[in-house]
């Protein structure tokens, strides 16, 4: 694998190089658009589908929130940084981890009560914060500025 470590637009097939911009349609027919409209839809329910899932399950009422709505934030900057992707040709990213039950449960101070004779745990805090989600970009920005050292790696 090589990967060059200056930040510049790649070079295509025919030894030109493109510009930081992407035309969305270059070399594909109107045949392959309309053939991409099914599988960009289901990647798009997948993508919607997956989101609202993970955040209605963290912002269940058991975690007593205080500001439960500061997820849907995550959406709004998922939805801001895809658009810049499309247009550099960037994969999209996923907002899950900060929004992902287990994280906020690994955030929440629990304790067992007794009701009944039945043993359940309770959700009494949960530390609603946004460097755990910070720490997360962070990290994979270093690891996308490690890319010479990925391809030392050996096959």
């Amino acid at each position: 694998v090589v990967a060059p470590w200056d930040w510049q637009p790649s070079v295509n097939q025919a030894g030109e190089t493109r510009g930081w911009i992407v035309h969305p349609t270059e070399g594909i027919s109107t045949k392959g658009i309309f053939g991409a409209l099914f599988p960009a839809f289901m990647l798009y329910l997948l993508f919607f589908i997956d989101h609202n899932i993970s955040s209605i399950l963290t912002q269940a009422p058991k975690y007593n929130l205080k500001k439960p709505a500061s997820y849907h934030w995550d959406f709004f900057c998922l939805g801001v940084t895809i658009v810049p992707c499309g247009i550099l040709g960037l994969p999209p990213g996923s907002g899950l981890i900060p929004q992902a039950p287990l994280h906020t449960r690994a955030l929440a101070t629990r304790k067992i009560v007794e009701k009944h004779g039945v043993k359940q745990e309770v959700t009494t805090h949960v530390e609603e914060q946004r460097w755990s989600a910070l720490g997360q970009a962070c990290m994979m920005f270093v690891a996308l500025s490690l890319f010479t050292v990925i391809s030392w790696i050996p096959k």
